[in-house]
């Protein structure tokens, strides 16, 4: 694709592609309020709950080590998709985990289908532009995906109030389903 200079990014553009590079934040810290909860709705101990992070991390730094040379293969749509998919799909199966084994396996997977969302907007980005433009959008990705770690503990915080961490998971599926459907019509 040949990478053009427009002198100004399409506001669509900017907010879908930086929602997508949202998932790392949003995934991570969305849940840290209920963690306490999780761990005594599952029995496990603190240190098991807080492994269901470690391996969402795991999961994001090894998923954009895969979603991004199979983008560059396939074209950025169809891992964008799978990864989508596989993300809602992944939340839906947190929010319904019986044991806190089976939730840090699925945080996991969460996590590798997160990064297709990551990794992938950034590659979109650079398809996109080039020189000063690049720039340009990669500043308002970044202002858009910074404010993701800021706002996802608080929003969690509040959250909690109304619902259980099971519900919160059921939230970051409602976000992967928003954000399937923006990769679906709105890219």
């Amino acid at each position: 694709m040949h990478a053009v200079e427009p002198a100004r990014p399409p506001v669509r553009t900017v907010v879908v592609l930086g929602l997508l590079s949202t998932f790392g934040p949003l995934s991570l810290d969305l849940y840290l309020p209920a963690l306490p909860q999780l761990a005594d709705d599952l029995g496990a101990s603190a240190s098991l709950a807080q492994l269901s992070i470690t391996a969402c991390l795991v999961g994001l730094a090894v998923g954009q080590l895969v979603a991004g040379p199979l983008s560059d293969r396939l074209g950025r749509r169809r891992p964008l998709i799978v990864g989508l998919v596989a993300f809602l799909l992944a939340s839906v199966a947190c929010a319904l985990a019986p044991t806190a084994a089976i939730l840090v396996l699925l945080r996991l997977v969460q996590g590798l289908a997160g990064a297709a969302g990551i990794v992938i907007s950034r590659a979109i980005a650079r398809d996109l532009y080039s020189g000063r433009a690049l720039m340009i959008f990669f500043s308002r990705l970044l202002l858009v995906a910074g404010l993701a770690p800021v706002i996802a503990p608080i929003l969690g915080g509040h959250l909690t109030r109304v619902m259980t961490w099971r519900g919160i998971f059921g939230v970051l599926a409602g976000f992967g389903a928003v954000l399937l459907l923006a990769g679906l019509f709105g890219l």
